[in-house]
């Protein structure tokens, strides 16, 4: 069996971490940490999401700091698979770059075969589920996959 863990790399993932563990184990299942980033979060904040204040993007500037983010948090990814393979399991981390966080995930889950996609979800209210939508709950929408949603603290 194939468990994909979609993480955000926020103070949440260790708990679900522990959880995908723990059910892995119980399946002998293989494990994929999947963590989807953005550069054009970096994009958009020169010059105003809107064109507000425009300023001069540095192409150089803005080159080291997605390359310092991206950086950053494959070294996070590799030190949660490298935790999970300590404690006994088939684990691999991935780092991959999209702009839409739950067609990467399902896309990265066909790609794998994953039997399973777990995935944490913090309750939101009702503003903030407006503004930023659900991951949790569009995956569950689009996915062919079986996705496992965890409640998580944030």
């Amino acid at each position: 069996m194939k468990i994909l863990v979609s993480i955000d790399l926020s103070q949440s993932t260790p708990h679900l971490l522990d959880y995908a563990k723990n059910l892995a184990k119980s399946l002998s299942a293989r494990v994929c940490l999947l963590h989807v980033t953005d550069s054009q979060q970096e994009i958009l904040g020169y010059g105003g999401v809107f064109g507000e204040f425009p300023m001069y993007i540095d192409p150089k500037e803005l080159r080291q700091e997605i390359a310092s983010r991206f950086h950053h948090e494959h070294q996070q990814m590799l030190q949660f698979s490298q935790q999970l393979q300590t404690e006994g399991l088939d684990c691999v981390g991935l780092l991959v770059s999209g702009t839409s966080v739950v067609a990467t995930i399902i896309k990265e889950a066909e790609k794998l075969a994953a039997d399973m996609i777990i995935i944490g979800s913090e309750h939101k209210g009702l503003w903030t589920q407006l503004i930023e939508g659900s991951t949790s709950k569009s995956l569950v929408g689009q996915s062919t996959v079986p996705v496992l949603v965890v409640p998580v603290k944030g």
